[in-house]
């Protein structure tokens, strides 16, 4: 794998699932990440010595991107301290409890809602867009995404994030034609249940019961994601191997997406 770009900004990398994409990109060569978090200075401080553990250097930004013109400001800022911007990763998750209500809950607030589409849809369009202009010779924009819960309302407490979740994946689509005569390719990457993300943030219970269905062979690799599953292919994407893929919802999921819900598992699942 071979990544040429030598700068990235990673929303969200204070910990979590942010924090391993950019290791992951340090471990394959980019020289110079920084680092966003909203509240969690001191995490960030941690992966900032993380990055540094494999030869790159790093920068710390700090802003909510709930807020339009922070996201904004927190890409120039970020653009400005490392020289550029050659690689925009969007992983920003707000916690679980500021968006995460049953659909015809009264406790749904409009509010609740609009902050699922503001740290999601909102702060994407505008965080790429102006990522893109820093982005000389090309560049990788990925938005972390959740496809299955786009098409799907089964989960019923994540509305607000899914249908977020849903227009981002169809503004990198605009980004990605609007933007692929320079070089610079927009992708979404879509993890399965995993450990990583906002699965750590539900009740045990929640976890236990995802992990059994997992494992009985609704996820056919029989095994729930990790970060480093997710990051691998994040960093795949950035590569120059992956210069021509642009437009594209990468499902990291171990196969669960392919499941049909339709038919019982046992007629799905091949026997042995």
């Amino acid at each position: 794998m071979q990544i040429k770009f030598e700068t990235a900004l990673i929303t969200g990398s204070s910990r979590g699932l942010g924090r391993q994409i950019a290791v992951k990109l340090a471990i394959e060569g980019v020289k110079k990440i920084a680092i966003h978090y909203r509240t969690g200075k001191s995490d960030a401080e941690t992966t900032l010595s993380l990055i540094e553990a494999q030869g790159a250097s790093g920068v710390l930004v700090q802003g909510d991107v709930a807020d339009a013109v922070v996201a904004e400001n927190l890409v120039k800022e970020a653009a400005q301290k490392l020289g550029g911007c050659d690689i925009f990763v969007q992983s920003v998750c707000p916690p679980l409890g500021e968006i995460y209500q049953h659909v015809m809950s009264t406790e749904l607030s409009l509010q609740k809602w609009q902050l699922a589409f503001d740290t999601q849809a909102r702060a994407f369009f505008v965080g790429a867009r102006t990522a893109a202009k820093f982005m000389r010779g090309g560049g990788r924009i990925i938005g972390m995404s959740y496809s299955q819960s786009a098409r799907t309302g089964g989960w019923q407490p994540w509305v607000g994030m899914g249908s977020a979740k849903a227009a981002m994946d169809s503004i990198s689509r605009y980004f990605a034609v609007a933007l692929g005569r320079h070089g610079i390719t927009v992708n979404t990457v879509s993890p399965g249940m995993s450990d990583a993300g906002v699965m750590g943030q539900t009740p045990q219970e929640f976890q236990d019961a995802v992990k059994g269905w997992v494992e009985s062979g609704w996820t056919p690799m029989r095994r729930q994601g990790t970060a480093a599953d997710i990051a691998d292919v994040c960093a795949l994407l950035c590569s120059d191997e992956a210069r021509f893929v642009t437009g594209q919802g990468i499902s990291v999921d171990g196969g669960s997406s392919l499941m049909n819900s339709d038919f019982p598992l046992a007629l799905q699942v091949p026997a042995g």
